[in-house]
């Protein structure tokens, strides 16, 4: 199967960003050139611009590695998330003014939001981390800021991992599906404020869950 240099990056980024390669592991370039029928020279350009990333480290005559999971580069990757989201959430006030735009909003959320508890009686982490970006992603749409929200979504691989490390845990699960309702409960009302202080505090619990995760999973963490 044949790839260019851009489906190179993405399919190796989404095997980095799910944890199929595990932070710390070492890339066979020679095994992924195989699987994809390609040359050496695509798969390191896609390497480099994953190194841009942080998601591996490059060390040269050496080999190359998924990085591990770095408190400092979560935290910025992070505070940039919550900051640019809760301006975007801000922006719902207005809108959401009318009754019948809240309602027709707040549904949505709702559809979104029954998938990634049906995700979550399946057990299938990855599935409850789409329909969770699913559900934040429509503050996006419904501002008009797409743009946005691709601009973040490029930019927090390593906060995309260890979302996917703490799902494991069934209690994080719990709450994040708990805070989620709780969105969707202030949303209906329009109560923007409420929303605001309820999406700071779901965004800035990541930070909370760092120790446990490390104690769990230390061979991934710088």
């Amino acid at each position: 199967m044949k790839k260019t240099e851009l489906s190179v990056y993405e399919f190796l980024r989404n095997k980095i960003i799910n944890l199929e390669f595990f932070p710390g592991e070492e890339l066979d370039i020679n095994k992924i050139t195989s699987e994809l029928g390609i040359s050496r020279s695509p798969v390191r350009d896609a390497l480099l611009r994953l190194e841009l990333d942080k998601l591996v480290e490059i060390f040269p005559q050496r080999g190359t590695r998924v990085s591990k999971l770095d408190r400092k580069i979560i935290h910025q990757e992070r505070f940039m998330r919550t900051t640019l989201e809760l301006g975007v959430v801000a922006l719902l006030r207005e809108k959401l003014a009318f009754e019948n735009i809240r309602s027709v909003f707040a549904t949505k959320l709702q559809g979104i939001f029954l998938q990634q508890k049906a995700s979550l009686l399946d057990n299938d982490k990855k599935k409850f981390l789409k329909f969770d970006d699913d559900f934040h992603h429509l503050f996006y749409e419904e501002t008009g800021n797409q743009w946005i929200w691709d601009l973040i979504s490029s930019h927090t691989g390593n906060d995309h991992r260890i979302r996917i490390l703490s799902y494991n845990a069934q209690k994080i699960a719990d709450t994040v599906e708990m805070e989620h309702k709780n969105l969707i409960d202030a949303f209906f009302r329009g109560n923007i404020d409420e929303a605001l202080e309820i999406d700071r505090k779901h965004l800035e619990r990541l930070f909370s869950e760092f120790e446990p995760l490390e104690k769990n999973y230390p061979e991934y963490f710088v």
